[in-house]
């Protein structure tokens, strides 16, 4: 029974989402050119999962994922949340705090996009409504198709997961620890290192996935350095 209702809240979300989603003039636009991903949204895209701010679907050739904002805040599915969040006033709360989220995660991808571009996979973002029309064909369960020029998202290359490929490639544990000191260097870092599942790797490179809280940084750039090193040495022991 998971999938019905996981299927209407897709329906309420975009439906919601022509009347509740709000665009500022101090969030930025991301990219300014739509055109030229056409291409790539000419191909059904499959659910992938789910956070608490978007829904994400992979690409039928495996290749690009789209992270679809939801109309508001919210963690991945369960029925209870279902139920708890049907009264106006807790709507109401969700989005306001969708809204300040939102407001933060799009500067911080903008960030990542400007200066990161390689090192997050980024390949668009669009975070404002836009007139040219940008269908793609969504499926779970069933197909829906949907305007994205109406929504906020975000297009990413698709990684492999950080584990799976050190697993294979052991060699990876270099390669992050060189990506981590040259992102060091150009003076930006994240808190979080969630290395499990925030970090993969394409074509052997790594990425960050989710660049959401990637800040600037003007510290002690050795000692960060030598920080995350440990941090990736203590992690890859224990895979």
């Amino acid at each position: 029974m998971k999938w019905i209702f996981l299927i209407c809240t897709f329906v309420m979300l975009y439906i919601l989402s022509q009347k509740r989603f709000e665009y500022y003039d101090e969030i930025p636009k991301g990219s300014e050119e739509t055109a030229e991903i056409a291409p790539i949204l000419n191909q059904p895209f499959f659910y992938l999962g789910e956070g608490s701010q978007i829904v994400a679907f992979v690409s039928s050739d495996g290749s690009t994922v789209l992270k679809l904002f939801k109309a508001r805040h919210e963690k991945p599915y369960t029925f209870s949340r279902y139920i708890r969040n049907l009264g106006k006033k807790d709507w109401e709360q969700s989005h306001q705090k969708w809204k300040i989220k939102f407001g933060e995660t799009s500067r911080r991808y903008k960030t990542a996009f400007m200066h990161l571009k390689e090192e997050t996979g980024l390949v668009f973002l669009h975070f404002q409504k836009t007139p040219i029309s940008l269908p793609v064909t969504l499926k779970h369960r069933t197909s829906t198709t949907l305007d994205l020029a109406q929504y906020p998202f975000i297009l990413q290359k698709r990684a492999i997961l950080a584990p799976e490929y050190i697993k294979a490639h052991p060699e990876g544990i270099q390669a992050l620890k060189e990506f981590f000191s040259a992102r060091t260097e150009k003076g930006f870092s994240d808190p979080r290192q969630s290395l499990s599942v925030n970090y993969g790797f394409i074509d052997g490179r790594p990425i960050q996935i989710d660049p959401g809280k990637i800040d600037s940084f003007d510290g002690d750039i050795s000692s960060e350095i030598e920080k995350i090193h440990t941090h990736i040495d203590e992690w890859a022991s224990h895979l």
